[in-house]
């Protein structure tokens, strides 16, 4: 089980720096970063949770709690 977040992990980081090398050579402006960033950040969240036999709550949970909250949904 560790091997496998371990893997997880070591893939992400490769990306990462692979990403990185590319990103400073085009000199992207740093709202790319912070999306980059956001969107990594949230798939290596997912990977692991998901190797790690947790299932994340669905998107339209969620939104549907959102509702409820609101009181827009009952």
């Amino acid at each position: 089980m560790n091997s496998i977040l371990l893997a997880i992990i070591a893939v992400f980081i490769i990306l990462i720096l692979y990403d990185m090398r590319i990103f400073i050579r085009n000199k992207e402006p740093a709202k790319v970063y912070v999306l980059y960033f956001f969107l990594m950040g949230a798939g290596l969240i997912v990977s692991l949770l998901l190797a790690a036999g947790i299932r994340p709550v669905a998107p339209s949970r969620l939104i549907e709690a959102v509702f409820k909250m609101i009181g827009i949904a009952k």
